[in-house]
């Protein structure tokens, strides 16, 4: 599959049809960013975004993915490469998206590992995941993990799942920390300060939500 020709394809039929990036990003639900990605042949549409893409420019699969209008003759031609080349991707795709689970899986693991076993400076296994270095390491583990078991591609899908992870991650480090501290916790005296300071895992999370947001607002959505 040629990139470019796609690109040009999708740019002309959209210009055909008097539609901006914009509003056609709108149809497909995804960000004009992603539009004009592909449209200078930066990247190819996801497969789960074929069927939009097509019906919103009056375009076949085919047609997209040969980069150009086809006609009756070599239509049937087309689609017998078209079919080899998609199985071929397909086949690469499905590896891609095994490794990314397993990765996501594992990150995971490593996050909650560390949430459980982590006792920086000798200090008692309730305030591990507190100490802010370990906070900060098990919300991004989290997210990386998030991203990867979502399979998305592009900066501003990534983005997207980003912020929208960013602050239930942060509840549910919060929560599973409490179960913790309320199965480990000795002293009831401390209590209250050990609930004070896992909820600092919550404003964490909003603080990176922001930062997402403040990204794709002023860099990505313009």
């Amino acid at each position: 599959m040629d990139q470019k020709r796609t690109g040009r394809l999708i740019a002309e039929s959209r210009n055909l049809i008097g539609l901006t990036q914009r509003e056609l990003a709108e149809k497909i639900g995804i960000s004009d960013k992603t539009i004009s990605k592909w449209e200078c042949g930066k990247s190819m549409p996801d497969i789960s975004y074929l069927d939009a893409l097509c019906r919103s420019l009056n375009l076949s699969i085919n047609e997209i993915i040969s980069g150009e209008r086809l006609s009756e003759t070599n239509y049937s031609v087309k689609a017998e490469e078209n079919i080899m080349s998609l199985m071929k991707e397909n086949e690469k795709a499905k590896k891609k998206s095994t490794l990314r689970s397993i990765v996501g899986i594992l990150i995971t693991f490593l996050g909650l590992f560390l949430m459980l076993n982590f006792t920086p400076l000798g200090l008692p296994n309730t305030f591990l995941y507190f100490i802010d270095p370990v906070t900060f390491l098990c919300i991004a583990l989290f997210s990386v993990a998030g991203v990867l078991l979502s399979g998305r591609k592009t900066y501003s899908d990534i983005l997207e799942v980003l912020q929208k992870i960013a602050i239930p991650n942060g509840i549910l480090i919060t929560f599973i920390s409490i179960i913790i501290i309320l199965r480990q916790l000795n002293d009831m005296n401390t209590l209250g300060p050990n609930i004070a300071v896992c909820m600092i895992t919550i404003l964490y999370s909003v603080l990176e939500y922001l930062i997402v947001f403040f990204f794709r607002q002023h860099f990505l959505d313009k």
